[in-house]
């Protein structure tokens, strides 16, 4: 089978296909494997699905798990906290903080050798019979019995078999970086996020000298800056914001600080057709609001292969795993774009609300909303 894509979606459903007995290649558009992104952070369903693939070990040794998250609003203080031993007690995992860049490593080391084709940037596929066909930029093609599209939001293969899909754009941006720093001993395993109206920031370590950090903000798409200009534009606007959150930007080097317009993808009707699936962002591109991207497409990997091998034929399988997952995703998607409005909130009033009403949710409301958002559900 063909993978097209050599991130963490692709590189997950070309181990979980090949934990299953099939063979499957990856095919990546980048030439060399340069470290990618800034820090993620698996959930405990992401940690699941990686404990079937027998990786979860490889993420806990590189990573940090997380004893609690903290809400907050800048003004208001603290508004939830959510403590997640209890979902270690009720799943066996908590949230692990963890380099996407070592996420990364820690699936290439896993995939049968030979398995990773680098510098093949894919401009479409054809369909022969049972067969179907991917054509690389370099004017090579690779065929299987199955392709699978992991090319992320901006999907050649998603774009091919549905033209009319559309990005949507949430209305912010955001910066990242690491910090090289250490925390107080207080917050080494914990995370916050704290909003404050038309800007919010968010962290946690990822080891014990570096804090990932990231700041999402209002702002039209495209915009540019130096990375001057960056920090000084992250300074003015964090500068009221709680201990240790002004500390960490003067500890992240500017020119690493990368900034990303955040977009969603809207509700694709199907994610197969014929010979060719869509896994991860390609997919359900959601913007990152709950944490679910990355940990998604680890879901689809796992779901797609078990329903390969479960089913009698490739189109019986395609369609199990399109109903297992489409209806989980698209909830997550939707409940990561309302969760993003709700956060950048400016209006003085509103905000009041919406901080009552978060102090007074139950906590056993809490608990059963994140227990369907942590379980992996089969």
């Amino acid at each position: 089978m063909i993978v097209i894509g050599g991130g963490i979606a692709g590189l997950t459903t070309a181990i979980a296909l090949q934990q299953q007995g099939i063979t499957a290649l990856v095919y990546e558009a980048a030439s060399d494997l340069k470290p990618i992104g800034k820090g993620i952070w698996m959930p405990t369903n992401a940690m699941l699905a990686l404990q079937r693939l027998a990786l979860d070990r490889a993420m806990l040794q590189k990573g940090v798990p997380l004893d609690r998250l903290e809400l907050r609003d800048s003004a208001a203080g603290m508004l939830s906290v959510i403590d997640l031993s209890q979902m270690r007690a009720t799943f066996g995992h908590t949230t692990v903080a963890i380099r996407r860049a070592d996420v990364h490593q820690a699936l290439i080391e896993r995939i049968r050798p030979a398995t990773l084709h680098l510098g093949k940037q894919c401009i479409g596929f054809s369909l022969r019979d049972d067969r179907v066909t991917a054509h690389f930029a370099d004017g090579t093609t690779a065929t299987g019995d199955l392709l699978v599209g992991a090319d992320g939001i901006n999907s050649v293969i998603r774009q091919t078999l549905f033209p009319n899909a559309q990005l949507r754009y949430s209305g912010q941006s955001c910066y990242r970086g690491i910090a090289r720093m250490s925390l107080p001993a207080s917050l080494q395993q914990v995370a916050w996020e704290v909003w404050g109206g038309a800007h919010r920031f968010g962290f946690s370590a990822i080891a014990f000298d570096q804090v990932y950090w990231y700041a999402p903000f209002i702002a039209p798409p495209g915009s540019k800056l130096s990375s001057d200009q960056r920090v000084a534009r992250l300074i003015q606007h964090y500068a009221t914001f709680p201990d240790p959150i002004p500390a960490i930007i003067q500890h992240t080097v500017a020119d690493e600080i990368i900034t990303t317009d955040l977009y969603e993808l809207a509700p694709l009707p199907h994610w197969w057709q014929g010979r060719v699936a869509l896994v991860g962002d390609a997919a359900h591109a959601m913007t990152p609001n709950l944490g679910q991207g990355g940990a998604q497409a680890i879901e689809d990997a796992l779901a797609l292969a078990e329903q390969l091998v479960r089913c009698s034929t490739i189109t019986a399988g395609l369609q199990a795993y399109e109903r297992q997952r489409l209806p989980r995703a698209r909830r997550i998607v939707q409940t990561a774009r309302w969760y993003g409005r709700i956060a950048h909130l400016q209006d003085d009033r509103l905000r009041r609300l919406r901080n009552l009403a978060i102090r007074a949710t139950p906590a056993w409301v809490s608990r059963s909303q994140l227990r369907w958002l942590y379980g992996l559900g089969w």
